[in-house]
């Protein structure tokens, strides 16, 4: 379910090289990007076979001021770009993009409520970019951290490089309910929430010069297994205002209790509680406000960056007439543009009415803006 794409196709079936396609942000303000290098003393990794201290790589997407000669940030660092190469089979170089936003630009002045982003299972703190750069258009702060020994590569300063340090992490993801895998995902989940409640209280000492947020009421989303560390940080920390689950299980306690947050649920066509059990138990246990859409014709990677471009790359016309049903359930029939548009839009106008307090009607009937999109059941 969650690490299907690499079997897929031989990368040799691939066309020419073409970057990954990243949707412009639409907020009023220009972005900026910066990479912040942290230490934990301690708390020695878990997930680290020589036990050293937990590092971990931030990235934190913002607005910016206007006018800023700062050149355009990369999509990921060469290292993980590489890596991400390796992992995923698509063209030469489509982890090679560059973003919209500025790296090391000057802040724009004003307070900014803050968002936390994780990525799926054995995924990239990149997988979201055009997500975090709209919310950084709009005035969010968003703080991405990347899986040290859990993703395919983090890269340090000076191009030192950590690899997933067990292959058992990423094989768990193919069957997350089996009692063996969900001691491997809870070891993973654990260390997550750490990461983001100790990076929540370093935030204002690591941010750049002039970039002021309210650490206060934090918001947070995430892809597949990221979505379900966003419920488990929620439940576990009263900063975590508000959350958004992009097509991913819960496990932990969190599975069983639900969250009495506001909380949304955007799920691909056929993740419902039949195939995903935590969905069974989870969503009825939702006491705040939440909702729960279903994207029509939408597999599980057209929640991230790289469902962007599948036709681009005519992955449509390699997968599907081989293996309909992968094609089903990886990417589906809905357009590249019209995934990206609809997922940065929904998660979007969440933030804006649970950390603003602004009003957003397309929460309560999206299905007027986007046909794609129906109530879950």
């Amino acid at each position: 379910m969650h690490g299907a794409l690499s079997l897929i196709v031989a990368a040799t079936l691939m066309p020419a090289p073409a970057a990954i396609t990243l949707a412009r942000p639409t907020g009023p303000l220009p972005t900026g990007t910066t990479l912040v290098h942290l230490t934990d003393p301690h708390r020695l990794d878990p997930l680290d076979p020589k036990s050293a201290p937990r590092e971990v790589m931030v990235q934190l997407w913002y607005p910016a001021r206007p006018g800023s000669k700062k050149p355009l940030a990369p999509y990921a660092p060469p290292g993980e770009a590489a890596a991400l190469q390796q992992t995923y089979p698509v063209p030469a170089g489509a982890f090679t993009a560059t973003t919209h936003s500025r790296l090391g630009a000057a802040p724009a002045p004003g307070r900014h409520r803050v968002i936390f982003y994780h990525h799926g299972l054995c995924a990239s703190r990149t997988d979201n970019t055009s997500v975090n750069e709209q919310l950084a258009s709009m005035g969010f702060v968003v703080v991405a951290l990347g899986g040290t020994h859990e993703s395919p590569a983090v890269e340090f300063p000076g191009g030192r490089v950590v690899k997933t340090s067990d292959p058992k992490f990423c094989l768990a993801g193919g069957d997350p309910f089996s009692k063996a895998n969900q001691a491997i995902l809870n070891r993973l989940l654990a260390v997550r929430v750490a990461d983001t409640r100790w990076v929540l209280d370093r935030l204002p000492s690591i941010a750049p010069a002039g970039l002021s947020m309210d650490t206060a009421k934090v918001g947070m989303y995430g892809h597949s297994f990221g979505g379900g560390t966003t419920a488990a940080v929620m439940r576990s920390d009263k900063r975590f205002v508000a959350g958004v689950n992009l097509d991913g299980f819960v496990i932990g306690p969190t599975a069983r209790t639900g969250l009495d947050k506001p909380f949304l649920v955007l799920g691909s066509s056929y993740h419902d509680r039949r195939q995903d059990p935590s969905w069974g138990t989870f969503l009825p246990k939702l006491t705040g406000w939440h909702r729960w859409y279903r994207l029509t014709d939408a597999g599980h990677y057209r929640f991230i960056d790289l469902g962007g471009s599948v036709r681009k790359w005519g992955l449509d016309k390699q997968i599907k007439p081989k293996d309909p049903e992968t094609w089903r359930t990886v990417f589906g029939d809905i357009g590249d543009r019209t995934s990206q548009r609809i997922v940065t839009r929904l998660t979007s106008a969440f933030f804006t009415k649970f950390l603003h307090g602004r009003p957003s009607p397309v929460l309560d009937r999206p299905w007027k803006e986007f046909p794609q999109v129906k109530p879950g059941r």
